[in-house]
């Protein structure tokens, strides 16, 4: 069981660990493995992610209420937690290199206090995958089930990657080692595949809709949300706790299509953190904030 477990929160744990690891390929982009997880990524937004998030909205079905809460608030922690490391990154790369580090591209000594920072992100992100992969064991039977639907496109996809790194060998071999057209299979891991949000368009539009922002963050009494209604009709917003509980709905009225503004009264808040979470016709968002 620990093994199915583990295995489940491999992409999960790639998207988020794997980004905090300062190395020195990670400082400088240029290299010649770049252009094929280029192109990888490219044909997997095209290819891959569309039918993946097709067979994800089949499962929405079946998630029972407080489960579709706590993956949003889930997605939500994961989203401050990828903005912490891409923080943190910057400034290891912004830190100067010790004298003794010769070459441009060799990885940055790090700090006691940047491996601590370092450490408590890994622990932090390490602990909200543990709660997702427990989670997503209750759907792995229906998971199993949506992932073999789509054998005969996987099997095309695996081989379409193959042949990507294949063409760039030549000139990177580095690149053909490191790919070996496990791409596909992770998505349908089932942490992986239950954090996708079926509300995410599967093909991206003219305009995107702007991200809820709350400010001040953090706040003492008063906080301002603003967010966007993409379509207009029924809207909620409602303030979570950092378990993704529900404290109470601060807002549910009709609103028409376009940006709107909510000032919040959270000073009767214990210092923490929370979540605000606006639905609408065309799905929920959380935005996270802290109280002090």
């Amino acid at each position: 069981m620990k093994a199915t477990l583990f295995s489940a929160l491999a992409l999960s744990a790639l998207l988020t660990l794997t980004a905090l690891t300062p190395p020195a390929h990670r400082f400088d982009q240029r290299g010649p493995e770049q252009p094929v997880r280029r192109k990888i990524r490219a044909y997997v937004q095209q290819n891959v992610l569309p039918s993946v998030r097709q067979q994800r909205q089949k499962l929405e079905a079946q998630l029972s209420t407080s489960d579709k809460a706590q993956l949003a608030v889930y997605r939500a922690q994961l989203h401050d937690l990828r903005q912490r490391g891409r923080e943190l990154r910057r400034s290891f790369a912004a830190a100067p290199a010790p004298a003794s580090i010769a070459a441009p591209t060799s990885a940055p000594a790090l700090t006691e206090a940047q491996q601590l920072q370092l450490q408590q992100l890994r622990t932090e992100t390490r602990a909200l995958l543990q709660s997702v992969g427990q989670l997503a064991q209750k759907y792995d039977t229906d998971i199993a089930r949506l992932s073999q639907e789509l054998k005969p496109q996987k099997e095309q996809w695996a081989t379409d990657i193959r042949a990507i790194v294949a063409r760039a060998a030549s000139t990177a071999p580095a690149a053909a080692r490191r790919h070996r057209g496990g791409t596909v299979g992770r998505f349908f891991r089932s942490a992986a595949f239950l954090l996708l949000d079926p509300a995410t368009p599967t093909q991206p539009t003219g305009r995107a809709s702007a991200a809820p922002q709350v400010y001040p963050n953090p706040v003492a009494a008063t906080s301002q949300l603003d967010y966007a209604v993409p379509k207009a009709g029924p809207v909620t917003v409602e303030l979570l706790d950092g378990r993704g509980n529900t404290l109470r709905t601060v807002a549910q009225q009709q609103q028409p299509k376009g940006s709107h503004h909510l000032a919040v009264d959270v000073a009767d808040l214990p210092a923490g953190t929370y979540f605000f979470k606006i639905t609408t016709r065309a799905g929920a968002e959380t935005r996270r904030f802290v109280k002090e």
